[in-house]
């Protein structure tokens, strides 16, 4: 009889802690040790995976460092869509697949978004601390302006961004979107005006929203000069990736008066929930939970744990394989 193949688990996403095991056990997959991480001490992690040869991860920063510890690791999948925190070059130098589950949440960051947009558009959160202050007073929202006949721009358009164009339509908003690297028939099918310049994008909108993922090249990607480029009073909400929008040039233009509202779901520290926009009562602020419903921490945890099957036991690449 061989030795057990290792899985090893960190930082593992809700639900339980049955998730993986059934799957294993649905699917006939009997041959596995599947350990779990629940310490936040990285020598923890290392210690059980240097000779694991599958790896699911959410948050751990994975270096070269790292990569050069997991003696026996074929495979890598993490339980979220960004892998900002992932070494992609280091992992392809060891031999490491890596895999994430980008179809997953679409609809709980595209309703979440769209919430925290409606909630700066009627200054649901400003009015509800008010009450709760004691005052009852319309007067404390103004001015509130319908959104019909305004324009929507979203600044990426992959899955996320065109769930949100469908949800805004019957608000009679027009949509428009940046996106270098989407297809035309995207924008068509959708009914989504696209635009050619991030440029365009920020002087024709009245709302934005923040998409795209946190790579070098858009890291404080709207910062002071982008929000110079915006209309007076615009709308801006980020659910993306903490970083890719400058919060200090973001609070600037909120205190010039040049951004009404903000809905702020990522900072860049979420460690430590440091942001200069805490305390600014023209923002409101999730905490990096936009993602967030029952039923899609299963979909994300099946996803990751399949893909690990599929290199240990199909000899396959992972169906959402990254550093191709």
């Amino acid at each position: 009889m061989g030795t057990k193949k290792k899985i090893v688990m960190v930082n593992t996403e809700g639900v339980g802690k049955s998730v993986e095991e059934e799957y294993l056990a649905r699917n006939g997959y009997t041959d596995y040790d599947l350990i779990r991480i629940d310490s936040e001490d990285d020598e923890d992690f290392f210690r059980e995976a240097e000779d694991a040869d599958g790896v699911i991860i959410v948050y751990a920063n994975m270096n070269e460092e790292a990569f050069s510890r997991l003696k026996n690791c074929k495979v890598l999948t993490t339980q979220c869509i960004g892998v900002n925190n992932i070494d992609l070059a280091a992992a392809t130098r060891h031999g490491v697949y890596v895999g994430n589950v980008p179809d997953y949440c679409i609809e709980e960051v595209a309703v979440h978004t769209v919430a925290m947009f409606l909630n700066c558009v009627r200054k649901i959160g400003i009015y509800d601390r008010s009450i709760r202050a004691g005052q009852w007073d319309v007067a404390v929202g103004k001015e509130l302006h319908r959104t019909k006949g305004k324009t929507y721009g979203l600044i990426s358009y992959g899955n996320i961004p065109r769930r949100i164009a469908e949800l805004l339509k019957p608000f009679g908003i027009k949509v428009i979107a940046y996106d270098p690297y989407a297809k035309d028939s995207a924008f068509e099918n959708g009914n989504v005006v696209r635009v050619d310049t991030l440029e365009e994008l920020l002087a024709e909108s009245d709302y934005i929203s923040v998409h795209t993922p946190l790579l070098d090249s858009t890291r404080h990607m709207i910062g002071k000069e982008q929000f110079a480029a915006m209309k007076d009073g615009v709308m801006i909400i980020a659910t993306g990736r903490g970083g890719v929008v400058d919060e200090e040039a973001l609070k600037e233009a909120i205190l010039s008066g040049k951004v009404a509202a903000a809905g702020i779901d990522v900072i860049e520290d979420e460690k430590e929930c440091s942001s200069v926009l805490k305390g600014l009562e023209q923002v409101i602020m999730t905490p990096h939970a936009a993602y967030y419903s029952e039923e899609a921490l299963v979909e994300v945890r099946e996803k990751a744990i399949s893909q690990i099957m599929e290199v240990l036991e199909e000899n396959k690449k992972p169906t959402y394989l990254v550093n191709r």
